[in-house]
């Protein structure tokens, strides 16, 4: 079964034919979509941020927080796992995917009824009749989910990103909209929420619109039973992901209320921002990318670490800038009145880096098949995760961030090398292959503290972050042509010989 292209021109190839002999050129293509995607979903979230900012105040964007921890959590195991699992499955046809379709919206339907049910008790764990409200409300995202789960899921094995790239951008647009006008008509968190609602429903009606593919007959064989099993890890994996990156919240909102989660929901929020933007294209298209490698040794080792290298050298300096630059970033994106965000985001920055660089791990585990260890170690960073938020939660949003910057710190090296640990990539190579990410972070620090402290002082933080990017930038582009700039040239000559 085949996919219509957008343009409705030329047909896009079968999701479920895959080969091996064009690796190269739709891992890059696809790299390239899945950024654009990300990267167009971050300019709309950005600009909502700095408006909703200035229309809501801490206290409501904390009560809208309160929720969303909660939301998370079924959202992730909300398609028990089964979205994870096509994406790394090597062999699979149209009745297989219709089965797994079925099972999900099946799932889909009972996590929505459940969380309506359930709402009223999480406006009773926090003590404010608002949560539940807006809980109700959002029990709608699980239905949406279970509509277009498995489509995103073939779409990204088969590393079409087309389909998701203008879904994405309809989406981000409508529901930034939606989300602006609410605020500016006084409804408070409840934009938020409509944000929320709206964002999902308008991307899964444009990716069922593109007619990519249609569930048909559903067939169960050991494919479809095989699919199930992963699922199970991948959905343990989710659920232990989101709760060990979602209690801080609740526990900051359970101990402390809104006011003072408010200001840390605002740091996440811009921490996070860059981490979307970076990892969630990349594995999408890292996953299915190794896992057709999964044969081939060699090739599985220059891959993983040329990606490892590619992405630290681009996320470690934004990471970098991010905590140098807090007090700016927080005053330009949100306001003054958000000053209580700024300490938090320091803590939170370096956290960034550590995370986006132990994701290939679990990727790596993925593309291999070893949905299991994945989840094991997920179990590891849970636990660890959780003991330095309690902690830190008696001295507030601040003390919870620390104690995550801290069990980031602990957990890098070990969960590094124990998802390297059934692959010919040595954690040295892994290790190595880090250090221009590194170095240019370092550097990116030391260029941001001198614009901030010697060259600008008193000037405005946007000519102030302005002045870094540009500097940064060109430091950015020197280190990636010295790294790479003979590979460039050859790329280029080839090009002129194929012309």
């Amino acid at each position: 079964m085949g996919c219509v292209s957008l343009g409705g021109k030329l047909p896009l190839p079968s999701l479920f034919d895959l080969s091996t002999e064009r690796l190269r050129y739709e891992a890059q293509r696809a790299g390239t979509l899945g950024l654009l995607t990300r990267g167009i979903d971050f300019f709309f979230q950005t600009i909502a941020l700095i408006i909703l900012a200035r229309l809501l105040t801490p206290a409501e964007f904390g009560v809208f927080a309160m929720v969303t921890p909660f939301v998370w959590i079924v959202m992730h195991v909300g398609d028990l796992g089964l979205g994870a699992a096509l994406t790394q499955q090597t062999s699979l046809n149209p009745g297989e995917a219709s089965a797994v379709f079925f099972v999900n919206m099946a799932a889909g339907v009972c996590f929505a009824l459940a969380f309506l049910v359930c709402s009223p008790l999480i406006g009773a764990f926090y003590g404010d009749p608002r949560a539940a409200e807006i809980a109700s409300a959002l029990s709608a995202l699980f239905l949406i989910a279970g509509f277009t789960g498995v489509h995103v899921a073939l779409l990204r094995r088969a590393l079409r990103f087309e389909i998701l790239l203008y879904a994405q951008l309809i989406a981000s647009a409508v529901s930034s909209a939606v989300a602006v006008a609410l605020a500016l008509k006084g409804a408070g968190y409840w934009a938020l929420a409509a944000r929320a609602i709206v964002d999902p429903l308008v991307y899964s009606i444009s990716v069922w619109s593109s007619g990519c593919w249609f569930p048909g007959r559903p067939i169960w064989g050991e494919t479809t039973r095989s699919l199930l099993r992963v699922g199970r890890f991948s959905m343990g994996y989710a659920l232990m992901l989101v709760a060990g990156r979602q209690t801080d919240q609740v526990l900051i909102g359970w101990r402390y209320g809104s006011a003072e989660l408010g200001p840390y929901s605002l740091a996440y929020k811009l921490f996070s921002l860059p981490s979307q933007l970076l990892s969630l294209p990349v594995g999408n298209v890292v996953i299915p990318t190794l896992s057709r490698l999964r044969d081939d040794p060699e090739r599985l080792k220059t891959w993983y670490t040329k990606i490892l290298k590619a992405l630290t050298l681009v996320a470690f300096p934004v990471f970098a800038i991010l905590t140098t630059c807090a007090d700016d970033v927080v005053r330009l994106f949100a306001g003054p009145q958000w000053r209580q965000s700024v300490a938090i985001l320091v803590l939170l920055g370096p956290v960034g880096a550590l995370q986006i660089a132990a994701a290939t791990g679990d990727w790596l585990m993925y593309s291999q098949g070893q949905a299991n260890r994945v989840f094991r170690w997920a179990c590891i960073t849970t636990a660890v995760y959780i003991m330095g938020f309690f902690v830190g939660l008696p001295f507030g949003g601040r003390g919870v961030a620390a104690g995550f910057l801290i069990a980031n710190i602990l957990l890098f090296i070990p969960g590094l090398a124990y998802a390297l640990r059934q692959t010919p990539i040595r954690l040295l190579d892994a290790l190595r292959a880090m250090v221009p990410g590194v170095a240019l972070a370092l550097a990116s620090s030391a260029v941001s503290y001198e614009v901030l402290v010697a060259l600008l002082p008193e000037r405005p933080a946007a000519l102030r972050l302005a002045a870094i990017a540009v500097a940064v930038g060109v430091l950015f582009a020197a280190t990636v042509f010295g790294l790479y700039g003979r590979d460039l040239m050859v790329d280029l000559a080839r090009m002129r010989e194929a012309k």
